[in-house]
């Protein structure tokens, strides 16, 4: 992903992708110069925390990424993704709006407590299990 003229949203749902298309994906958002994409859908993809890992951590290492809303519906990132996760939406204020996916009761509380201090997402949506 080279192109640097495209900009807009980028819908990657229900296409069966695993962790591995996310770290292939991960250094389109750590370009320092390419802020193409300004929302990313990956909802309904064989993910697992790897995927919150990469595309977390590519966001922490470009926090000035203009990336708006990004999805991960009916995904269930586990502990590491989703800290990695929130701690980019926290480290970049451009994310208004994010779907984090499948939620045990555990990590709805984590969630909470680390995006606490977050003042700038205006929008999270969540999809909450009691099975662990």
């Amino acid at each position: 992903m080279t192109n640097n003229t495209y900009k807009g949203e980028l819908q990657l749902d229900k296409n069966d992708l695993s962790d591995l298309a996310a770290l292939h994906l991960a250094p389109v958002f750590e370009k320092q110069n390419g802020h193409n994409i300004t929302k990313l859908k990956l909802d309904n993809n064989n993910f697992t925390s790897k995927a919150g890992e990469y595309i977390g951590q590519a966001l922490l290492d470009n926090a000035d990424y203009p990336l708006k809303v990004l999805s991960f519906a009916n995904i269930n990132l586990e502990s590491i993704g989703l800290t990695r996760l929130i701690e980019a939406v926290n480290g970049n204020g451009n994310i208004k709006r994010l779907n984090i996916g499948v939620l045990t009761d555990e990590g709805l509380t984590h969630v909470a407590r680390i995006l606490a201090p977050n003042m700038t997402l205006e929008e999270l949506t969540i999809e909450e299990t009691s099975d662990p």
